[in-house]
């Protein structure tokens, strides 16, 4: 995590995280974080003053998660175009196994009003990591001619968070991996050259 937390604050940051899942921000006071996590509401107030800061630190994890899937992919030799589903899976990871994770996309894409002083918009940061991916696919000719490279990302990010709220509403995180991967990959198939596709099926 991006903090370092005792066992109350952590134990805090889990229940908050699990009813941020279920129930939208403001419908989540103290007490019931203090139910979830089995603690005494004065626990929970020595940890964190507000259920803001609570919520800050869970968005902050979950920015700390999506930056290092970036910078991992960026780091490592991955043509563009298998660099788009590798991180839609390794975002299903971290959505399949941190509950932190999750309630940060969740508050993220639904409270952004309660976090003014942030920026908020995990559709604008997607589109533009996924428009520099497609474009350097486009510049080597990965792409159909027609494919722009920022409406193709809009339409990849737009049904790669239409995967994640089908996971959400299900309580299928653990399917999140593949789905978010193959989501990508049959978006993708719909932009490259015919002649790539046929390529594909030799291999």
């Amino acid at each position: 995590m991006t903090a370092c937390y005792d066992q109350v604050g952590g134990n805090v940051l889990h229940a908050a995280a699990d009813l941020f899942v279920e129930h939208s921000f403001p419908e989540v006071s103290m007490p019931d974080i203090a139910t979830h996590a089995g603690v005494s509401l004065q626990a929970v107030l020595s940890a964190f003053p507000t259920v803001h800061d609570i919520g800050s630190a869970i968005l902050d994890h979950e920015r700390s998660r999506m930056h290092a899937i970036q910078n991992d992919i960026a780091q490592q030799d991955v043509p563009a175009l298998e660099a788009i589903p590798l991180a839609f899976r390794l975002v299903g990871e971290n959505l399949a196994d941190d509950p932190i994770v999750r309630a940060g996309v969740c508050l993220a894409s639904g409270a952004r009003r309660f976090f003014p002083e942030r920026r908020l918009d995990p559709f604008r940061t997607w589109r533009s990591y996924l428009s520099v991916l497609l474009e350097t696919a486009r510049e080597h000719g990965k792409l159909r001619d027609h494919v722009e490279s920022r409406e193709a990302a809009w339409l990849i990010v737009t049904a790669g968070m239409g995967t994640m709220d089908y996971c959400r509403t299900k309580n299928l995180w653990h399917e999140a991996p593949n789905e978010l991967s193959q989501t990508a990959r049959s978006m993708i198939q719909l932009m490259v050259p015919t002649h790539a596709l046929e390529h594909e099926e030799q291999l």
